[in-house]
């Protein structure tokens, strides 16, 4: 029942922000009209203007003509786009998990573009945002917090894994390289995928073990019944040799975990070689400015660093769930609330060794404002454009259309929230691809043109 008013509560002020946010779209939208026509009409060639047009970051705006700097710029065309893009990856694949009754869930490839480009904390709170928000509200069962909540620690543990092995030169090294030869891609797969899969399988047997339930290998009932009792001689095989080295009860401990961690892994292999897989096409075709910028460094070469409040942003919002978990019947008990407290062990890490050991807030500070001015001259041009004005008017009246309709929703509606909150679940879920899609096509013709 207080899940149920949780969703309640949350369908409610998810509709009430997206009258609110409609409004203020449209209301910028008008005077970002206004302030263009009031431009042309006082704008007079002379040469201070000029230089005035060309100062660095007096003027960035490739979707707006409000001037932006560093870090709202790149809040809404870098960090904004690649967390939305995630978000987005992920839905699909679970939805498509989900209707074409898949071994592979998918639910993480968003989770591997965001952890790729930037970096592990964001990843992981993506992950969580994903897994405890955005699954959990779409849930069609009762009962959501015990089935969702405690796989959020496999994905963010993928995330955190994800994104520091990004970090590293060799994964520079095999993007840089045009043609990679069979083994890097070999490399890439083992690493990220099987590496990834072994690494993830850790948490869920966890989760698993909390879960009172066991792997399955296939979808198949014949297979699964031949492989479930070679994975019993297995196990004997393994009791039968810790007995002898540990004792009885520590061999029936270890070997259950022995077997369900090496069925976790490879259950997870496929999956996360998938996610992974897809995520990296997504990153090089979709976003190369993005991979210029925060995978090579730039001209610079130098990798945007991580900012001190990412694991306390992280803390926020895994809070929720925590409290969730330690509070339930089910996963409440002292057995299992070392597992719901491990994650506060990395973030508090993360953010002690983020404050005294990371980069400082000036230099973080002077990168946002080179890498935003880099993404404005690189893409300004694209903006002026005709088939991007065709778009922004489109978009801009699908919205307007979109309010007018949601506004006699509850006038004709008794139950109107539940269904205005879906309907501006599809009308943005649709308005954010076209963003993200216009986005992924202007990076490619930037780079295109200055190759």
């Amino acid at each position: 029942m207080p899940e149920d008013m949780g969703k309640e509560m949350l369908m409610l002020g998810g509709t009430l922000i997206g009258f609110i946010a409609a409004l203020l779209t449209v209301m910028e939208k008008l005077m970002d009209i206004q302030h263009r026509l009031t431009t042309k009409k006082e704008r007079k060639p002379s040469i201070s203007h000029e230089r005035q047009t060309q100062e660095p970051l007096a003027n960035i705006d490739f979707f707006s003509t409000k001037p932006l700097r560093g870090t709202s710029y790149l809040l809404m065309y870098e960090t904004g786009v690649i967390v939305a893009a995630g978000l987005m990856l992920n839905y699909v694949g679970l939805m498509l998990s989900r209707h074409l009754d898949s071994i592979l869930f998918l639910d993480m490839t968003g989770t591997a573009l965001v952890a790729f480009l930037l970096g592990p904390w964001w990843g992981a709170i993506v992950a969580l945002l994903s897994n405890s928000v955005v699954n959990w509200l779409l849930f069609p069962e009762s009962g959501a917090d015990v089935v969702i909540f405690p796989w959020s620690l496999v994905s963010m543990t993928g995330a955190l894994y994800w994104g520091w092995m990004a970090r590293e030169a060799g994964f520079q090294k095999y993007l840089r390289t045009g043609k990679s030869t069979v083994l890097s891609h070999a490399w890439f797969l083992s690493i990220f995928g099987a590496g990834g899969a072994v690494v993830m399988s850790l948490p869920g047997t966890f989760v698993q073990a909390a879960l009172n339930e066991h792997a399955t290998f296939a979808l198949n009932p014949a297979v699964a019944e031949t492989l479930h009792a070679r994975v019993l001689q297995w196990e004997q095989m393994v009791h039968q040799y810790l007995e002898s080295v540990f004792g009885l009860t520590w061999g029936e401990h270890v070997g259950w975990w022995v077997v369900n961690w090496f069925q976790n892994c490879v259950r997870y292999v496929p999956d996360k070689t998938m996610s992974a897989a897809v995520a990296l096409v997504v990153l090089k075709y979709g976003y190369p400015l993005f991979e210029r910028e925060l995978i090579h460094g730039g001209p610079d070469g130098e990798r945007p660093q991580d900012e001190q409040l990412l694991p306390l942003v992280l803390g926020l919002l895994y809070a929720p769930s925590f409290a969730s978990l330690v509070s339930s019947e089910t996963y409440g008990g002292g057995a299992y609330w070392p597992i719901w407290t491990l994650p506060w062990v990395g973030i508090l890490g993360g953010y002690f060794y983020l404050r005294y050991w990371g980069a400082t807030a000036s230099t973080l500070s002077e990168a946002r404002l080179q890498r935003a001015e880099r993404y404005a001259r690189a893409l300004k041009p694209i903006g002026k454009e005709a088939s991007y004005e065709f778009c922004r008017r489109l978009t801009f009246m699908t919205l307007i259309a979109s309010l007018l309709f949601a506004l006699c929703l509850p006038i004709i509606l008794m139950d109107f929230y539940r269904v205005t909150f879906k309907f501006f679940c599809v009308v943005y879920g649709f308005l954010l691809v076209v963003h993200l899609v216009r986005i992924a096509i202007a990076q490619n013709i930037s780079i295109a043109r200055a190759e």
